[in-house]
């Protein structure tokens, strides 16, 4: 028994329970691939209830100084100008996971409208460093996902 157990140590006991005890001693073939299907999401939700805070600051830190530093380097545009103070009026302090997701959904306008603007410019650096915040968006779900498996397939 853990004294004080974190949100993805309960995921994993609950996965664990699920494996050791139920699955064992169902026989049905559609309740089996359920039972997986079930033993993904856990393992999913676990990896994410563990880093998913973290990740989302991480992120909305490199998005928005991502558009402030389009602004600076290649000029404003109105997109960008509402994109930035629409993230700054927010609340991108409290850690609660509703106002950390509001604040990620701003950061990512932000770095939506200025990938458009670098586009648009054409200007190659700032291009590439889009695509390096592209890529740590997609390791971080990668994470997340883990060797997701297809269930009952085969």
């Amino acid at each position: 028994m853990l004294s004080k157990p974190t949100t993805p140590q309960i995921i994993l006991d609950c996965r664990r329970e699920l494996l050791e005890t139920i699955d064992p001693v169902v026989s049905d073939p559609t309740v089996k691939i359920a039972i997986q299907m079930l033993e993904n999401v856990l393992r999913n939700c676990a990896e994410r209830s563990a880093h998913e805070i973290a990740w989302m600051r991480e992120e909305s830190d490199s998005m928005v100084a991502f558009a402030r530093d389009v602004k600076s380097t290649v000029g404003s545009s109105p997109e960008i100008d509402v994109a930035i103070a629409s993230y700054e009026k927010g609340d991108n302090v409290t850690l609660h996971l509703d106002a950390v997701s509001d604040s990620y959904s701003r950061a990512g306008e932000c770095l939506s409208v200025a990938l458009e603007r670098a586009f648009a410019t054409g200007h190659t650096e700032l291009h590439l460093r889009g695509r390096e915040i592209l890529a740590l968006r997609l390791a971080h779900e990668d994470a997340i996902k883990g060797d997701w498996a297809f269930v009952g397939r085969g």
